[in-house]
């Protein structure tokens, strides 16, 4: 009998927390709520006309092939 109050207990907390989680989740999205129409870039993600010496943005500058 102590065994099956155990997981019985084990069971209502494990409820409990994924319980409180879920509300504080719903809580901070009503407190918080995320705007529907994204906001606009600051600037346009153009390669410079310097021969890209400078990243302008990008993760990762395309390499430069010669032709021959």
């Amino acid at each position: 009998m102590h065994a099956i109050l155990g997981l019985l207990l084990l069971a209502v907390y494990i409820v409990a927390i994924v319980g409180l989680a879920a509300l504080i989740t719903f809580a901070v999205i009503r407190i918080f709520p995320t705007e529907r129409t994204p906001k606009k870039p600051d600037a346009n993600d153009t390669p410079s006309s310097d021969g890209g010496s400078q990243s302008s943005g990008r993760l990762f500058r395309s390499a430069k092939r010669e032709a021959g």
